[in-house]
């Protein structure tokens, strides 16, 4: 097989001779095209981009391919015969390579920026973060409340930037910190009281976004710092992003990485938090769940956790899409990069899945399908069409809905 040819001194022999072993694995069966989202929209091959990585100069392949299209949502892993959990083509991982090897080009980020959303905000403020100098303060919304929290333990609870998300995406009247607040409520009903720090980015969007390492590194080994002094142990997490970040990222590069991470659903069902939780009665609401890729096909697979939670609700009936678990539809943007007409198309078609389940609420675990998916129901400019699905469904983050059922808030 050959190797990639590149002159470009920025980039280590360690990530050039990665994106080599994956690539070299394909034998071009076709079967991740055949499940890619984008390639059914057309505007990304994953196949044909690794068989040019194995067979052409690697400035052709960044000119025929835009490695910032890729939603790097794992549907393909699935039905790659040639992937493994730690070996083979890894298309998600390939792609996180290459990123992280032409972050630094010049074209390339040129490429990269016009994937981005928001006009870049969210790719300045964790670069603002990652100075050491910088200490957040995000826990406001704590203010007013009852919700007890400590300074030290061996249990903590990473909010995360539900904050900051509820300042800088007003528009879409979401209230990102009511997850917060509904997990820590329900800790405290336990009789447990966390951790909870003014922690910054967890750097998902920098490392899977933008292939930002440096940046990812230091808000890595701050984050990880600032919890070893405070004695934790073990780390709950409600975000899918911030989950797949700590449990499989951080320990990338971290040395010595010996917390446990847990998602809230995996812990409040190993701690029983719901059990002597008094429901209101007489609802009946029919509600589906929507598998994140983080929490899904790149998160180990948790998918059964959460849904044990929605059945633990009294009145609440779970009813499930066509497309779930390993198979589930992507929301349509990671890392707030790639939200556009293509990407609309498979919003859509997740919320027109929805719907069709006959329930009342699609809840998510993760705060960017939160946020894609209202986007699209709430569009200024909609047909009529578009109107009618507005009013058939909403969306909530799953610990959220459990506040509200619950009156937390």
């Amino acid at each position: 097989m050959k190797s990639i040819d590149v002159t470009n001194s920025l980039i280590s022999g360690e990530i050039i001779e990665n994106i080599n072993g994956m690539a070299n694995y394909c034998y071009s069966c076709n079967r991740c095209n055949t499940v890619c989202p984008l390639s059914h929209i057309d505007i990304f091959s994953p196949r044909s981009l690794v068989t040019d990585l194995i067979f052409s100069p690697i400035e052709d392949v960044l000119k025929n391919h835009n490695i910032w299209n890729c939603l790097t949502c794992g549907q393909c892993t699935i039905y790659c015969p040639m992937t493994q959990e730690n070996a083979g083509v890894r298309i998600p991982d390939l792609i996180l390579e290459l990123r992280k090897a032409f972050f630094h080009n010049e074209t390339e980020k040129t490429k990269m920026t016009q994937c981005e959303t928001h006009d870049g905000i969210f790719d300045i403020i964790p670069k603002i973060q990652a100075d050491r100098s910088i200490h957040p303060d995000k826990l406001d919304f704590l203010k007013g409340t009852q919700i007890r929290t400590s300074e030290s333990g061996e249990i903590a609870y990473f909010v995360g930037c539900l904050p900051l998300m509820e300042e800088m995406l007003y528009k879409f009247e979401i209230k990102y910190t009511n997850t917060a607040k509904t997990i820590l409520s329900l800790l405290n009903e336990a009789d447990k009281i966390p951790v909870v720090l003014n922690e910054k980015c967890c750097g998902h969007d920098m490392l899977w976004g933008r292939g930002d390492i440096e940046t990812f590194k230091k808000l890595a080994e701050y984050n990880v710092q600032l919890y070893k002094d405070a004695g934790v142990k073990k780390i709950i997490i409600g975000c899918a992003e911030g989950y797949r970040t700590w449990k499989y990222d951080y320990p990338k590069v971290i040395k010595d990485f010996k917390f446990e991470i847990q998602h809230f659903s995996e812990f409040f069902l190993q701690e029983n938090i719901l059990e002597n939780v008094r429901f209101p009665q007489g609802k009946n609401i029919k509600v589906t769940y929507h598998d994140s890729c983080r929490l899904g096909r790149l998160g180990g697979k948790l998918y059964d956790a959460p849904r044990e939670l929605i059945k633990m609700i009294p009145g609440v009936e779970l009813i499930e899409m066509d497309n779930i678990k390993d198979d589930a539809n992507c929301c349509g943007v990671v890392g707030f990069m790639n939200c556009n007409e293509y990407s609309r198309l498979l919003r859509e078609n997740r919320i027109k899945e929805a719907i069709k389940t006959g329930a009342e609420y699609l809840l998510v675990p993760c705060p960017k399908c939160l946020t894609h998916f209202k986007c699209y129901l709430n569009e200024l400019y909609s047909n009529e069409v578009h109107e009618e699905l507005k009013n058939k469904i909403k969306v909530m983050d799953l610990a959220s809905f459990i506040g509200k059922f619950l009156f937390l808030y």
